[in-house]
């Protein structure tokens, strides 16, 4: 009857092994896959690193490159707003200018009617002579006029 015990213990005893060795088999996996995790983890912080590195640059260019922009946009909105006004300004002054032409227009119509009415046909106006006599100083008035004989 000794043997009985003995063989269960003998069997515990080989299940227990197998059930530490199996554990220790899952343990060496999982201490393998953790150092494999680690070094990509520590092989990702290098990459990582390098990128920020090359971000850095990019960054700053991109700050450069929006101040650049906005700046062009405030230029490009002055711009707009002087062309508008010359528009207006040209639009302004063509309206005086037409003004101003038919002011004109009227003005000489006006001088035209004035000068010669339609009835009247242009001529040529001779003035009569003048008779001028010359007549002898009798030295008795100075500046004095004479009566003409």
């Amino acid at each position: 009857m000794k043997m009985i015990p003995l063989a269960i213990a003998v069997i515990i005893a080989v299940a227990a092994a197998g059930f530490a060795w199996q554990r220790h088999q899952a343990l060496e996996e999982a201490r393998t896959s953790l150092a494999s995790a680690n070094a990509q983890l520590q092989k990702t912080q290098v990459e990582l690193r390098a990128l920020g590195a090359e971000v850095a640059p990019l960054r700053k260019e991109t700050a450069e490159q929006k101040a650049a922009l906005e700046q062009q946009r405030v230029e490009l909105a002055a711009a707009k707003g002087f062309l508008d006004a010359e528009r207006a300004s040209t639009i302004r002054i063509r309206e005086e200018l037409a003004t101003a032409k038919e002011q004109i227009a009227f003005m000489s119509r006006s001088r035209a009617a004035q000068q010669s009415p339609a009835f009247l046909v242009p001529m040529p106006v001779r003035p009569p002579p003048m008779v001028i006599r010359a007549v002898p100083s009798t030295g008795n008035a100075q500046g004095a006029a004479v009566p003409a004989r």
